[in-house]
């Protein structure tokens, strides 16, 4: 077993989530994510949840986690756009502005 995948096990344990369920998992994630497009953390947990997952049943970790599975075990080419840190750049240059004469 890989050192990210024992990881993401991990990872999705603590979180409630049984190792039985845990392909699974990945599976529904790669069937959200499968046909193309861009995608957030947020967006795929939503579409997790309608498949009856709980709610933000990924951290933004786990999500990474799988995402780089699926590229390095089985050569899917996942592009992900961080909200989050779109928001923390964005935040930073908004300040910069304001800072500048």
């Amino acid at each position: 077993m890989t050192v990210p995948l024992r990881f993401l096990i991990e990872r999705l344990m603590d979180k409630g989530i049984p190792p039985s369920h845990i392909s699974g998992l990945v599976r529904n994630v790669l069937n959200v994510i499968g046909d193309g497009g861009l995608f957030t953390t947020e967006l795929v947990n939503e579409q997790l949840e309608l498949l009856g997952w709980g709610p933000q049943v990924l951290d933004e970790t786990s999500f990474q986690l799988i995402v780089s599975l699926l590229e390095s075990d089985f050569g899917y080419r996942v592009s992900h756009y961080d909200v989050t840190q779109d928001k923390t750049d964005r935040r930073e240059e908004l300040l910069r502005q304001e800072d500048s004469p």
